[in-house]
């Protein structure tokens, strides 16, 4: 009995092996498509409409799907990944580490039957890949023992123009430094009698983009973005892995280089969020929001003269510290008499970045409704403005445009409001006082030449004159008493 049973699975192990030798090799890669094409059998007519299908799986004949002229198709099982395709071919998607076995097509036309198996063979390959930008990406193929050896050509994404696309013929190929270009999805294509399988791969190239190295903003503008993101769109979950420990954000004002000061650190459990720094005095809105994609920025930073400085964004790795710095610029403009002005005045107007201009910068006034402006200015670019009489003509919005290899980077708006000029304060208080002491002089003068009759009349009330009869003297007339 035990004989028996012997020489019946030698059987079985011999017939498997002459069906795998006689099978046609298909490569694929766990997670892809695969398709097994149909050897026609149609006839010599070449239709269709008599062909019964039968695809099975394995070596003891498991029906899978078979066609039916007179009915549709008809799956046993699987039914999310195995299809028909048109031409009768068998499709697997989403492949499986149990579908690499024999599969045998089964045709019948008329009272004729043919069978073609196939066998399926894994390609193996890094699934994903999270290289560190200037690092080394090391990729390579693997297939089973199969009695055919594929032609292999290794296939680099095309992102950018200026990184070359590159190709190697080995089974194993090394990029020495890698750069940003280099992240995407690789393609690993197998040639082998006269197929073609493709394998592909994601690269994570770690870096962070660089956007701008200087971002000019004006007070025109009431919130502005500090970018910083990375070069790809990698899950957080592979940057764990490839040693993510932190980051932050600091900030150097241009007025004080060397007084740096930190805004953000990077919090990476249970989420990964920007939480301000302790004891950070700053005005950052969306603080302790939750990343959940590649962008690192600072958003709606409210536009100030203070944000005037350099940021730096930085990730921090077990092996190195990506960093990006951003300049921000504020332009401004003002008016020497403020944003009312009379009529007559002389006003200067003035447009700086709180620093002297550098040679490759311009500026440019304009003003729709205004009449100082001429054709004068276009041409001569002057960061300051001095109008010696202003009109109310003059009135509107004035706008100071930031330009450089004549591109516009960034204008500020100063609305100036002439007003017609009042009438001397001083003039009217000296007018006043004047008549003030008019009035007082005369009145002192009246009070005077009352008060000097009043003494006259005094005086004469005090002088009496009688007539008196002197009978021992016998004497006539008036005498003083």
């Amino acid at each position: 009995m035990m004989l028996c049973w012997i020489l019946i699975s030698l059987f079985v192990g011999f017939l498997k092996a002459q069906v795998s030798e006689n099978s046609v090799v298909i490569y694929a890669q766990v997670g892809g498509t695969v398709t097994l094409p149909r050897y026609k059998v149609e006839g010599n007519r070449g239709k269709v409409d008599n062909v019964y299908v039968n695809w099975y799986r394995g070596s003891d004949k498991t029906l899978i799907i078979s066609r039916n002229p007179q009915s549709t198709n008809q799956k046993v099982g699987e039914k999310t990944r195995i299809d028909l395709l048109e031409d009768f071919s068998l499709q697997i998607s989403d492949v499986q580490d149990s579908d690499f076995e024999i599969w045998l097509c089964e045709q019948h036309v008329l009272k004729t039957t043919s069978e073609k198996s196939y066998k399926l063979y894994p390609v193996t390959i890094p699934k994903e890949q999270a290289v560190m930008a200037g690092d080394s990406l090391s990729l390579e193929f693997k297939v089973d023992s199969s009695p055919l050896k594929p032609q292999v050509t290794w296939i680099s994404p095309q992102n950018f123009i200026s990184c070359n696309q590159i190709k190697s013929y080995a089974e194993k190929f090394e990029v020495t430094s890698v750069s940003r270009c280099h992240s995407g999805v690789w393609t690993c294509r197998l040639e082998y009698d006269k197929r073609k399988t493709e394998a592909k791969t994601t690269v994570f190239i770690i870096d962070l983009s660089f956007i701008s190295d200087i971002i000019y903003t004006s007070y025109s503008s009431s919130t502005v973005d500090i970018p910083c993101s990375l070069s790809s769109n990698i899950p957080w979950s592979v940057l764990k892995k490839s040693g993510l420990e932190g980051g932050n954000w600091s900030f150097a004002p241009l007025s004080d280089p060397e007084s740096t000061q930190s805004l953000l650190s990077l919090n990476i459990d249970p989420v990964v969020r920007w939480d301000i720094t302790q004891g950070a005095n700053n005005t950052i809105k969306d603080k302790g929001t939750e990343l959940k994609d590649q962008d690192l920025s600072i958003h709606n930073l409210p536009v100030s003269e203070k944000i005037r400085g350099v940021y730096t964004c930085n990730l921090k790795f077990k092996t190195k510290t990506l960093r990006s710095e951003v300049k921000v610029e504020v332009l401004k403009v003002s008016s020497s008499g403020g944003s009312r002005v009379y009529e007559g005045q002389s006003v200067n107007l003035t447009c700086t970045l709180g620093h002297q201009n550098t040679s490759d910068l311009e500026v440019k006034w304009t003003c729709s409704s205004c009449s100082f402006i001429s054709s004068r200015l276009s041409h001569s670019h002057p960061s300051s403005l001095s109008i010696p009489e202003v009109k109310l003509k003059d009135s509107g919005k004035w706008t100071c445009e930031l330009w450089k290899n004549g591109k516009k980077l960034t204008s500020a708006v100063l609305s100036l409001k002439i007003e017609k000029a009042p009438v001397d304060i001083w003039l009217c208080v000296a007018i006043s006082g004047g008549v003030v002491g008019f009035i007082l002089l005369l009145v002192i003068v009246i009070i005077c030449i009352r008060r000097h009759r009043q003494m006259t009349m005094y005086r004469r009330r005090k002088t009496k004159f009688c007539c008196c009869k002197n009978p021992q003297q016998n004497q006539k007339g008036f005498y003083k008493t």
